[in-house]
């Protein structure tokens, strides 16, 4: 029997949650296997509010609570964590909560990584719905990181892969600081797939300047050998084309800061415990 997990992190978005799951159940119908569900909530303030009434094709639903906020992507390194504990030959798919990952969308993947289990299958935002200007900022932050990391991270969580890429690709800190940038750095075989990012099912984005900003910040720190190296060679290139003393001295210093800073944060964040130990109780919602 084929084994398959879903894990979703969450943070006060149990009606999208409840409408995904209901889209879920209808669009795994005709896969053979069972379906659980691992549900990271990122410490939501708001009381649990889950329906699992006639969601018959997943068999078991876990909410792992968390002691405290510590963000979607580390919430995700969480489940996956939680997810090897049941050493399952499996086929695992993430996706974010809220609607924006298209659970019509998600037999094709999970069929992809079942067919080809070498491969890992992310989600490419072909199109995207969000304010004009917060696609602007986006666009800005991924010219910079594609600028300082020579990697176009056009993708979100939305993904699956084989329980056989645990161990050789997935757990070390690069997930732990941003999951799909941690896949990118970790991970050659990887195959990307066009799917539209749609709008949340209730309310307004949640992404906001300072989440983009912070993602740049983890982005970059993931790559942060590539940005020492990249940063290196423009420097240099921008020294010798335009021989400018007082701007090359500025540039200089701008990079040295930019290296330094990812450098010492990379370190103060590195997953140095057990990350199993920020799960403060887990509930079964559904099943055994």
């Amino acid at each position: 029997m084929n084994n398959f997990f879903i894990v979703i992190p969450t943070f006060n978005d149990w009606k999208s949650l409840n409408k995904l799951l209901f889209s879920i159940n209808k669009n795994i119908k005709g896969i053979r296997g069972k379906f659980r569900i691992i549900v990271i909530n990122d410490n939501s303030p708001e009381k649990t509010k889950l329906k699992i009434a006639g969601l018959s094709n997943i068999i078991n639903i876990k909410i792992l609570n968390l002691k405290k906020n510590i963000g979607s992507q580390k919430a995700i390194y969480v489940g996956l964590k939680y997810v090897e504990k049941y050493n399952y030959k499996s086929i695992i798919a993430v996706m974010d909560s809220d609607g924006e990952d298209d659970p019509f969308k998600l037999k094709k993947l999970i069929n992809l990584a079942f067919q080809k289990k070498n491969y890992i299958f992310i989600a490419y935002r072909s199109k995207r719905h969000e304010h004009f200007f917060l696609q602007f900022l986006n666009r800005i932050r991924l010219i910079i990181t594609f600028f300082l990391t020579g990697k176009y991270i056009n993708c979100g969580n939305f993904s699956a892969f084989s329980s056989d890429k645990f161990k050789k690709n997935f757990f070390n800190s690069n997930l732990w600081f941003a999951y799909s940038s941690g896949i990118l750095k970790n991970c050659k075989k990887i195959i990307f797939i066009d799917i539209e990012k749609r709008n949340r099912y209730y309310g307004p984005s949640k992404v906001k300047f300072k989440f983009l900003l912070d993602h740049t910040i983890k982005i970059v720190c993931v790559f942060k050998k590539e940005v020492l190296i990249r940063s290196f060679f423009i420097t240099s290139l921008i020294i010798f084309i335009l021989k400018n003393e007082d701007y090359n001295v500025k540039l200089i210093i701008f990079f040295l800061i930019l290296n330094i800073f990812s450098y010492i944060y990379y370190k103060i964040n590195n997953l140095n415990f057990n990350c199993l130990n920020l799960i403060k109780n887990i509930k079964n919602i559904k099943g055994n």
